[in-house]
């Protein structure tokens, strides 16, 4: 589902939000239209708003009220709650209203992906079809020609699914660059496998989840949870087909300018309303051409220093850990655009001389002996990983940068050009990129860390863990047999 781009279809946020709203409020529109006498003289779509809005609270509780999904029902609420005031639904007020209640209500949601590709695309199809729709009203359009069922049938069903096909180009092109940027990712056949799956989505999948809801009180959900199971294995099966054959989605990473050019861009397009629109060409085309204004990585750490990566060239990327982390190291593989992983090879101490790194050839994986392992760089940069302070002290006569995994090390090394990272660092900062000097292999190596100081208030818990106070990890007292804690003179 991420090779094939409808992974949206998990995250429990717009889009399903949408479909129950949509789906109470087509329900009871219905049910009023069977009373035309109460319908006629009744503000039943005010009712229905009303009874949605209940619904989709109701579904944020029993989500769990995760942040996406929090972001999703305020935006719905703004769009719901203007239904009554005969307000549209959709404006770019509304979408306005919505982003400031999101950041009051969460700020830190600002540099998030899902709110930065949710706001993206919903401004992008409001501008757009606030254009399209400016287009038709000043086009003198003559009544439509009398058709057969078969024609009416087959142009309602073109126009659905060129709409359906408009609407994902759009929001995609204006989400592709967050989503790069996030998770340097991009889904060729994403148009394909929305245009697939969606209509099974929002045609079973959803309304009869809503149904099975509604009759899950009765005994009666049986049924609707049944033709639901059937929509999610279709589903899955289409996304399958269309993953295997979708080609390789890893781009690698990206400049922070083009993703602020993109943004400013799309700023224009979608709030101006006359021809000022085309001045968001040349922001666009900027944004588009910094695109590859990026230094990669050398090395990468992860903030519990337990894992380190280092591309070593012909598209592999060396780890530490045989048994690593799959998801982190599918992300790295990502963002460093490497194909293959390639695992330490272990020695014993007698076998291999570490202490002794001079024939270690560029673009080497790691050598490990017991608690230190040794890799050089295609740079000629040698990077040490050391299980402690006492383990880490032989590496300060080679190495150029030195991880320590214990919290309650300090530098061992008096060279001042030596890059020594611990674990109460990356507990403190986060995980971290390094990048050697590629002028000088006696320079001091840069060092970034997820988390800049000052530390924003969603930081502040981070001073707080055992590892960002330098204390060693806690670990279980031993169970005490019960026969020893009695007595010795039980009798007495």
């Amino acid at each position: 589902m991420r090779r094939t781009g409808i992974y949206h279809i998990i995250s429990i946020s717009g889009l399903h939000m949408a479909l129950v709203a949509g789906t109470i409020m087509l329900l009871l529109r219905g049910a009023f239209a069977l009373f035309p006498d109460f319908s006629s003289k009744r503000p039943v779509k005010r009712y229905a708003a009303a009874i949605a809005l209940l619904s989709i609270a109701a579904y944020l509780v029993i989500s769990g009220v995760v942040v996406a999904a929090e972001r999703s029902f305020i935006m719905l609420a703004v769009m719901l709650i203007a239904v009554p005031f005969d307000r549209a639904a959709l404006t770019m007020r509304n979408l306005a209203i919505s982003a400031i209640a999101v950041i009051l209500v969460s700020p830190h949601e600002v540099v998030g992906p899902s709110f930065q590709m949710s706001f993206a695309a919903t401004a992008a199809l409001v501008g757009a079809y606030a254009g399209w729709a400016d287009y038709r009203a000043d086009k003198v359009r003559a009544p439509p020609a009398k058709r057969s069922f078969l024609r009416f049938m087959s142009h309602k069903l073109a126009v659905g699914a060129g709409g359906a096909a408009l609407t994902s180009l759009i929001a995609g092109s204006a989400t592709i660059l967050f989503a790069v940027w996030h998770f340097q990712r991009v889904s060729p056949l994403s148009l394909l496998a929305n245009l697939a799956v969606m209509p099974i989505v929002s045609l079973i999948v959803m309304p009869f989840a809503v149904l099975s809801a509604l009759t899950m009180p009765f005994g009666l959900d049986g049924p609707f949870l049944y033709v639901m199971g059937k929509g999610l294995t279709a589903m899955i099966a289409i996304s399958a087909w269309i993953s295997e054959r979708s080609p390789v989605d890893a781009v690698g990473l990206i400049s922070i300018q083009s993703v602020l050019l993109v943004t400013v861009a799309l700023v224009i397009a979608t709030m101006a309303t006359t021809w000022l629109r085309l001045a968001a060409v040349p922001f666009a085309l900027a944004g588009v051409l910094a695109i590859p204004h990026v230094r990669t990585p050398d090395v990468l750490i992860s903030e519990d220093a337990h894992l380190v990566a280092m591309p070593i060239g012909g598209g592999e990327l060396a780890v530490n850990r045989a048994r690593s982390n799959e998801f982190t190291t599918d992300n790295w593989k990502r963002a460093l655009k490497a194909e293959a992983i390639v695992p330490p090879e272990t020695f014993t101490k007698e076998a291999l001389d570490i202490a002794d790194p001079v024939d270690l050839p560029p673009g080497s994986p790691f050598y490990c002996t017991g608690d230190l392992c040794i890799g050089r760089h295609p740079s000629g940069a040698i990077v040490a990983l050391a299980e402690n302070r006492n383990s880490a002290r032989p590496a300060c006569g080679f190495a150029d940068l030195i991880v320590i995994d214990d919290a309650t090390a300090y530098n061992p090394c008096r060279d001042p050009r030596i890059l020594v990272v611990t674990k109460r660092q990356l507990a403190r900062d986060g995980s971290a990129a390094v990048f050697f000097d590629p002028q000088s292999a006696t320079a001091r190596a840069a060092i970034q860390y997820a988390v800049e100081k000052p530390y924003r208030p969603w930081h502040e818990q981070r001073r707080y863990s055992r590892e960002a106070r330098g204390l060693a990890s806690y670990q279980r007292p031993e169970k005490t047999d019960a026969k020893s804690l009695q007595p010795l003179n039980s009798g007495g």
